[in-house]
């Protein structure tokens, strides 16, 4: 694991590899500022006026020194085009053997579904060793899908599929689990902040345990079926602010409307509210809630949660 100055640990070669490209092109960049700041300061002491009435001496220009100072920063420039170009063109590159995940950024929430169908909300697990394409894209606007440790960030669009693959010499030897985080690199709204993912790289016998049990297990506590589908998103368990209701003391409550109606949070306001968020909005609601396809028996659950937070 490398770190450069600021920067996060660099895992990987891709991501040794794009560090490489920036400290060479922050060690140019210095070189040139350092010596621009050093010639200022020279020439302004050198050539300073010595009396009130005294004239500057002029000077001939010389383009034997207008060349060089022109084909330097061009040949840099050109360089440094030619190796990034190189760089780039080798990450959209797909391998043959990939496995494929799904990505889906919402407000503000992620959700992750693999080849198997399984689906996991907040939480994205991939096996150790292998290629691993992300089709990413974005049910409302426009995301960005940011793993920092791979230097690897790509925008989640709206009605758009956009890509990248991590590559499985960027996560094999790892000898244990690693656990890092997906950020959301694009300003999405008031809950931006707070739009994070687990990402944890699994030993690829214990992936294929978890993505099997994943796809047959049935959530039947109300918290871990309100952080699968992305709830706790917008809406906090203990009563600070957030883009929609705090669900602390929620339930039995009284609620005014948007159109300054008062209705009380019953079971059945909470199982429309679900279905169709927008038949009767809270006052001062700034978040636009998805519709959500829940069944009976799963907002029952969720309803006991919500008697959990009185």
């Amino acid at each position: 694991m490398e770190r450069f100055l600021w920067l996060p640990e660099a895992i990987g070669k891709t991501a040794s590899e794009i560090d490489g490209l920036f400290n060479l092109t922050f060690a140019i960049a210095l070189v040139v500022f350092v010596l621009v700041e050093a010639l200022l300061v020279i020439f302004m002491i050198r050539f300073k006026r010595k009396a009130p009435g005294k004239e500057g001496r002029y000077i001939e220009g010389s383009t034997k020194a207008e060349v060089i100072w022109t084909l330097i920063p061009a040949i840099i420039l050109v360089v440094l085009g030619i190796y990034s170009s190189g760089m780039v063109y080798t990450i959209q590159e797909t391998p043959s053997d990939v496995y494929e995940i799904k990505v889906v950024g919402m407000k503000w929430a992620w959700e992750f579904e693999y080849p198997n169908g399984a689906k996991s909300m907040n939480d994205l697990r991939i096996p150790e060793g292998k290629n691993v394409l992300f089709k990413i894209t974005s049910k409302d606007v426009i995301h960005s899908f940011w793993v920092p440790e791979f230097r690897l960030k790509q925008d989640a669009v709206p009605g758009r599929e956009t890509q990248f693959v991590l590559y499985a010499q960027d996560v094999e030897n790892l000898n244990q689990k690693y656990e890092k985080r997906v950020i959301c690199a694009e300003y999405c709204g008031n809950a931006h902040s707070k739009m994070l993912a687990d990402f944890t790289i699994m030993p690829a016998g214990e992936f294929d345990t978890w993505v099997a049990e994943e796809k047959t297990r049935k959530k039947t506590d109300g918290y871990s079926i309100a952080l699968a589908n992305g709830c706790t998103s917008c809406h906090s368990i203990d009563g600070s602010k957030g883009a929609g209701p705090t669900w602390k003391g929620l339930l039995g409550s009284e609620r005014e409307l948007a159109n300054g109606q008062k209705v009380v949070v019953d079971e059945a306001y909470i199982k429309e509210s679900i279905l169709d968020p927008n038949a009767k909005v809270a006052k001062g609601v700034t978040g636009v809630m998805p519709a959500y396809q829940l069944d009976d028996e799963t907002i029952g659950y969720l309803v006991k949660y919500f008697e959990e937070l009185k």
